[in-house]
């Protein structure tokens, strides 16, 4: 048998041995101020726990786990070490508990929780009633936050001075007066590289600021991305100033100006929902130099005044496979007398005043039936494969009740680019591959029934839920595979179980189950991002469902 020898020069065997040291040396601590014997004094084990959350925050190393239990914690956190790369430190909840950090009666800081240290993970907290920010994050990397809900602040979760290398999972920000979250350049230095997964920002406490949902700042900040983000009730849903940022799966409505305001160059919208906004839905706005959006596969509809709008004429707007419709005043509006850097193909047109579907320089006006006869693309030399209705009932199963599942002989059906064109559609079904993806966010779902299980394919439940998102109530539909146990269960984004609704050994087949909005006592729950997690036998599915307030 032959034998592999390893050789590691010192410096390496040094390292090895340093690396191996930190990982053997962590250690596992609990805070529990309910207990009676917590005292800072103590060693921190779950029988002698600390009192409080900060001295836990001064006292853990890289590879240290801080446990904490329920109870409100009325102090300032700020994290005295750093983790590092091998070795993070963690802050997390007790398994099944919800610790708060809460600022009533706080004198020392306005600040929830500071982070100026690198290689911290934080999850399953709840921040509230802090004068100032919530979580504040200074020159800071590798720092993950997850499963948090913050409400009742002055500011969400800001970050500044260059950090970068940062994610926040499934994290709610509710009830604040300034922003949910920001990224803020300074004299120190620009943020990059940040991704934000499943995270909910909603109401703003004040209608009379300019209050954003997501919002990152002026300056060379690049390198964002968003996954299935949402926003609602506030000013501006994602106000994007960074470039080669993507927000893929996003969704704004009910805002007081703005759905998506775009200013930074190489910014991407795919399978993005906005709709019902007082200004515009989505708005190109100039920042000085020329830049390009991309937006793929998108649904805007409802812009009182416009429902896209680009403001200065060196900006790029490329537009394939969208839908723009619903708009009171102009659909798709160019604020100056240049469409030359507009490329936009396979779209769908529509607007209330069907007069001023597309407008330019407030002088050159195109109808609905001016596009469907050519006008606008001998104009333009664009849309020469876009398509118009006159109604939005021929595109959506109910516009009247923002449902915007197509319908099943609609024009945006199969007439769409595959080029380009995201792998799944806003529900995280797949896009079709035939004679063309459908226009929109979303694949034709007529709500009716299940897709089919193609070449046989038994690994998947194809589950789905109609509609989403809804109101009152909405009907998950799923695919048995064989005789198993089956559960289906919702939980909202802190991973917090809501209702069991299905709980049982059941034969192969289709079945469906209907969720109220209630959880296990009967309660309606607050509108935003849920999960519901099914599973039957081996196998798992996770579908994202989205209710209305």
């Amino acid at each position: 048998m032959k034998t592999n020898s390893i050789f590691l020069w010192p410096a390496q065997v040094c390292l090895f041995t340093f690396v191996l040291t930190g990982m053997l040396s962590a250690q596992t601590y609990y805070v529990d101020k309910n207990h009676a014997s917590a005292d800072n004094s103590n060693p921190g084990t779950i029988d002698l726990p600390w009192k409080s959350i900060g001295h836990a925050a001064e006292t853990a190393v890289a590879g240290d786990q801080v446990f904490i239990r329920a109870g409100t914690y009325n102090e300032s956190i700020y994290f005295d070490n750093n983790g590092s790369a091998e070795a993070l430190i963690v802050f997390s909840a007790y398994a099944g508990e919800k610790p708060v950090v809460d600022g009533t009666g706080v004198s020392e800081s306005q600040n929830g929780i500071i982070i100026d240290k690198s290689y911290i993970k934080i999850e399953g907290l709840e921040i509230r009633n802090w004068e100032e920010n919530a979580v504040w994050v200074e020159n800071a990397h590798h720092l993950e936050i997850s499963d948090c809900e913050v409400h009742d602040v002055t500011y969400g979760i800001g970050l500044t001075d260059g950090s970068h290398e940062f994610v926040l999972n499934r994290v709610l920000v509710h009830h604040f007066a300034l922003y949910g979250f920001d990224v803020t350049p300074s004299s120190v230095g620009d943020c990059y590289n940040g991704t934000f997964n499943d995270c909910v920002a909603h109401t703003g406490s004040d209608a009379e600021q300019n209050v954003d949902g997501f919002a990152l700042g002026h300056g060379d900040q690049y390198g964002f991305t968003f996954n299935r983000c949402v926003t609602y009730n506030v000013y501006d849903g994602f106000d994007i100033s960074s470039r080669n940022s993507t927000l893929n799966g996003c969704l704004a409505y009910n805002c007081w100006n703005g759905a998506y305001k775009l200013w930074q160059d190489q910014v991407k919208l795919l399978n993005c929902i906005g709709y019902d906004c007082t200004g515009s839905v989505v708005e190109l706005d100039w920042d000085g130099t020329p830049g390009v959006v991309s937006l793929m596969n998108c649904t805007f509809y409802g812009g009182e005044t416009f429902t896209v709008w680009v403001e200065n004429h060196a900006d790029a707007l490329h537009m394939t496979n969208c839908i723009v419709a619903g708009g009171d005043n102009i659909g798709l509006a160019f604020e100056q007398m240049d469409v030359s850097q507009y490329q936009g193909d396979y779209n769908v047109f529509h607007n209330n005043n069907s007069d001023r579907a597309v407008v330019v320089g407030y002088t050159d006006e195109f109808t609905l039936d001016q596009i469907t006869s050519g006008s606008w693309t001998t104009y333009s030399g664009q849309d020469a494969h876009s398509w118009t209705v006159n109604s939005a009932g021929l595109l959506f199963l109910n516009p009247a009740g923002y449902n915007f599942h197509l319908q099943g002989t609609g024009v945006a059906v199969d007439h769409g680019t595959n080029s380009g064109a995201p792998s799944d559609d806003f529900d995280g079904n797949p896009r079709y591959t035939g004679t063309g993806v459908d226009i929109g966010a979303y694949e034709i779902n007529d709500g009716t029934g299940l897709e089919e299980i193609e070449n046989g394919d038994e690994s998947l439940l194809h589950c789905r839920n109609y509609p989403n998102p809804f109101y009152s109530a909405t009907t998950i539909s799923f695919a048995v595979p064989v005789y198993c146990p089956v559960t289906v269960k919702v939980y909202d984004l802190t991973g917090h179980e809501v209702k069991t609704l299905v709980h049982e050994t059941v034969a192969s087949g289709e079945y469906s189950v209907e969720w109220d909005g209630s959880d296990e006592t009967g309660h309606k729950v607050a509108g935003g991002i849920y999960l519901c997690h099914i599973s039957a036998g081996e196998y798992n599915e996770v579908r994202k469902m989205v209710i209305r307030n």
